[in-house]
């Protein structure tokens, strides 16, 4: 077997594998996790984000691959926008439920009986937040892959498809380290739990105000 042929399929899982872990992936994933951290919740949360970053790269990038054809810059960084304001949004809303628990314990002089337990309807949030990763980051990704799988459509597709694999693989690690620290936070005490998750709410809100800075004034 031709060294190239079990090249590719490594360096695309590798690729992946690193790729989830970039800033705002963790931010975004950490939002959700961090209310609620059990293990089967929290890699929940990440292999949903990996699928959805992983279809929408693979669906787009492979449209764009066989048409040839580049996203606008100006549509790219309208993505790259949406996608900061997005995590800016998960930022405050985290804040938001961390003021509500401290509020109710406040008024109860207990904590809530699920202080993670709240959110049901977000339960599929980190699958949508994932496609819109995966949109903002296919410009760059589909011009990676035509410069390494540059056979045929079939290849590039392949590559694209094992990139999600190591994507998600990466994604529900993340999360299961991330949703035990959690966790442990929580079995401490609610004013460690709370501190823990409004400075991830803070750090999600502020990446997502640089990456909405970095795309309205590219440098």
């Amino acid at each position: 077997m031709d060294s190239l042929q079990v090249l590719a399929p490594l360096t695309a899982l590798v690729a992946g594998f690193a790729h989830a872990l970039e800033p705002d992936h963790m931010a975004a994933v950490t939002t959700f996790v961090s209310r609620r951290p059990r293990p089967l919740q929290a890699i929940g949360f990440g292999v949903r984000w990996g699928i959805g970053h992983s279809a929408a790269i693979l669906v787009v990038g492979c449209i764009l691959i066989a048409l040839d054809i580049r996203l606008p810059d100006l549509l790219a960084r309208g993505l790259e926008f949406g996608v900061g304001a997005m995590l800016l949004g998960l930022g405050a809303w985290l804040l938001w439920s961390v003021l509500h628990e401290r509020a109710h314990r406040m008024v109860h002089a207990a904590p809530p009986a699920e202080a993670h337990g709240h959110g049901h309807s977000h339960r599929h949030g980190s699958l949508w937040v994932g496609m819109a990763h995966g949109l903002s980051g296919t410009a760059p990704l589909v011009a990676a892959v035509s410069a390494t799988a540059a056979g045929s459509p079939l290849q590039a597709a392949g590559y694209l498809f094992l990139f999600g694999v190591g994507t998600t693989a990466a994604m529900a690690l993340y999360a299961v380290v991330a949703g035990l620290v959690f966790d442990q936070a929580g079995h401490r005490g609610p004013a460690l739990s709370g501190a823990l998750r409004a400075l991830t709410a803070v750090g999600s809100a502020g990446i997502g105000v640089l990456w909405m800075v970095n795309a309205a004034f590219p440098a």
